[in-house]
């Protein structure tokens, strides 16, 4: 009885969204589902959302393996390789990931889970933490990429990653400031 308990106390975390993605819905539970576009099945995330939050940056470490090797002038062919490698081996690890979950077959997408609803979780310092790091970071980006000398495309690609990092960064204040804002007229 005890573990029932946990599980419906695990599953109303779910409905306060800890997890969200491009691909993570609501089932009729409420419980958080990642959709596989390509098999077009459900995943239940329920228990496992720590475990997925490691995998739902894949890509973003195919591309910091990128630009790591690239820091060390290595050749592009070798760069894209090693980014690809990265990307690879986690979406392998993805992949047996999501074999040890209940599946939904014919899964029916209808409520996506939204991105706010994990940062709501968070604590406010932890928000003025990161969004403080996200800004310091913007900005060392572009002083790197004037201490390197970078020039055409490289330095276009550090000015895009800079101007990310602030969007982050704005994104993590305005829910700073809802959350200020909803404490006032409470």
């Amino acid at each position: 009885m005890a573990e029932g308990r946990k599980t419906r106390k695990k599953q109303e975390t779910d409905l306060k969204g800890n997890v969200s993605g491009w691909h993570v819905y609501k089932d009729e539970r409420g419980r958080a589902v990642y959709y596989d576009v390509f098999s077009k099945t459900g995943y239940i995330l329920a228990n496992n959302e720590d475990r997925y939050k490691q995998f739902s940056m894949r890509f973003v470490m195919g591309a910091i393996g990128f630009i790591l090797m690239l820091m060390f002038d290595m050749p592009i062919w070798l760069c894209v390789l090693a980014g690809v490698a990265v990307y690879g081996f986690l979406e392998f690890r993805f992949r047996r990931f999501l074999k040890n979950l209940v599946r939904i077959e014919n899964f029916k997408c209808n409520e996506k889970m939204k991105s706010e609803a994990s940062i709501k979780t968070l604590d406010t310092n932890k928000i003025i933490l990161k969004m403080v790091l996200l800004l310091a970071l913007a900005v060392l980006i572009i002083i790197n990429a004037y201490n390197e000398n970078y020039t055409g495309w490289m330095l276009t690609l550090n000015y895009v990653i800079s101007a990310l990092t602030f969007i982050f960064a704005l994104y993590h204040a305005k829910e700073l400031i809802s959350r200020k804002i909803s404490k006032r007229f409470r």
